[in-house]
């Protein structure tokens, strides 16, 4: 086992709480801004839209390495994974275009 993927189940099991009516799954960013692969575990709770994010592992820009890690990954989590790429970037909302309280109009 690598020594990023022994960090990545230490932040992993220090984060996977197990919760009651919270869902869990794992989110893979390969980020081209910073040129890393970034590992978070994401959680929900039931009925409610906010979402709590933990970072588990930052790793160099390694194909090779990726792969190796995300392997180890699969073989101690059944989570569901998400990937994404900041080619592709994700706008959760609308834009705000009139909020008098901060001063847009």
């Amino acid at each position: 086992m690598l020594a990023e993927t022994k960090a990545l189940k230490a932040q992993y099991e220090h984060y996977f709480l197990r919760e009651y009516r919270f869902r869990y799954w794992l989110l893979v960013v390969d980020n081209h801004f910073f040129n890393r692969y970034y590992f978070f575990l994401e959680k929900q709770k039931q009925g409610t839209q906010l979402l709590h994010s933990h970072e588990l592992l930052a790793l160099e820009h390694d194909p090779e390495k990726y792969q190796q890690v995300l392997k180890e990954l699969k073989q101690f989590s059944q989570l569901r994974i998400q990937y994404r790429n900041t080619h592709q970037l994700v706008h959760p909302t609308k834009d705000i275009k009139n909020d008098r309280v901060h001063g847009h109009s």
